[in-house]
């Protein structure tokens, strides 16, 4: 079983609802980083020891892979590579995010418009006023999000049609909006959307949307719809996507409730694949760090799959520990672009909380 997450709920919805088909980014690497697995370590044991290296030094690789990528010709790579900024010194993300909004491609334009109102980089939100036109609602509405985070005002018309319409990727990029919008007015708007079924999104699709419904309700304080969230985790095994997405919103809320639940998925191998494995892992540490235990994540480090790869990198930079940046280090060596994003990204947080 194959689930992909992406390393936030804005790249699930661009990778899995997304504006255009994206190529498998390992088909098309964007650096000269082409070592393969197999030469960094006998059976991986180099990945699995912990080594020390200059915080610095890293720092500066890091931001090097990253601002590479964010002039590759694959959108997807485009779009982690500003993704993983975000914590970055504030003058070099935004440089990301004005190339960002001028993108060909309407899901960079989106990761663009919203990190500017994720980070409050309103020194630069007077480039968003031309992509109020922009051809795709989605980035409208990003657009919106950004205005009214840096105190401009908007029309809330635009999320409410996205919320009823029958299209998933309107639907879900609506909801995430109006919640992190924090505008208590959305909670009626977002119930009645969640009375109205669509018969052409497939149930799977329907049930991804509610649980982005339940957590905008949640960040508008209808802190009920959490247990909403907590019973989908038990999803069955045909709805890991489901399970992924539910452990992926308790870590962004920090929901204490569930680090046993978590725990237990992770360290529980012969139940849950590994994907899921590991967004637990990450679920985890976003709530207490000190929970998630590193032996076993760091076993991905040398794993075949690339997707596991990159997830085992977002695990350790939510983390945090600094003995981690040496595994991180290699990664960014990886054979495969997005596995050397998602490092970098993690170096980046590690190196500065």
């Amino acid at each position: 079983m194959k689930v992909v997450l992406g390393s936030t709920l804005f790249l699930s919805i661009l990778v899995s609802c997304g504006p255009d088909p994206i190529e498998r980014a390992s088909e098309e690497p964007w650096s000269s980083k082409n070592q393969s697995i197999s030469s960094m370590g006998e059976a991986g044991t180099s990945r699995q020891t912990p080594m020390v290296v200059d915080g610095s030094t890293v720092q500066q690789s890091a931001l090097s892979v990253l601002q590479q990528a964010t002039e590759s010709k694959n959108p997807r790579l485009r779009a982690n590579a500003i993704e993983a900024l975000r914590y970055a010194p504030n003058t070099i993300l935004e440089t990301a995010v004005r190339l960002g909004l001028g993108d060909t491609n309407r899901g960079v334009r989106f990761v663009a418009s919203m990190m500017i109102g994720d980070e409050q980089l309103c020194n630069v939100s007077i480039f968003l006023e031309p992509l109020l036109l922009d051809e795709s609602k989605s980035v409208r509405a990003a657009t919106m999000y950004s205005i009214y985070r840096c105190g401009g005002t908007v029309d809330m018309n635009l999320l409410s049609a996205m919320l009823q319409s029958d299209n998933p990727e309107l639907r879900g990029n609506a909801a995430v909006i109006l919640g992190k919008m924090g505008n208590v007015s959305a909670v009626q708007m977002i119930r009645k959307a969640l009375q109205t079924e669509s018969t052409t999104i497939s149930p799977i699709r329907r049930r991804l949307i509610n649980l982005q419904m339940a957590e905008a309700l949640i960040l508008l304080g209808e802190v009920d719809e959490m247990e909403v969230v907590r019973a989908a985790i038990f999803s069955s095994a045909q709805e890991a996507e489901v399970t992924g997405i539910a452990c992926q919103i308790a870590g962004r809320l920090k929901d204490v409730e569930v680090t046993s639940t978590l725990e237990g998925i992770l360290l529980t191998p012969d139940r849950y694949p590994d994907e899921i494995r590991l967004v637990a892992a990450t679920a985890l540490a976003e709530i207490n760090p000190d929970r998630m235990p590193l032996e076993p994540v760091l076993r991905f480090t040398s794993s075949n799959s690339s997707n596991l790869r990159s997830q085992c990198a977002s695990a350790l930079g939510a983390k945090g520990n600094q003995l981690s940046l040496g595994p991180l280090a290699l990664m960014m060596e990886d054979s495969d672009p997005i596995v050397q994003i998602s490092a970098a990204g993690a170096v980046l947080r590690i190196n500065n909380p």
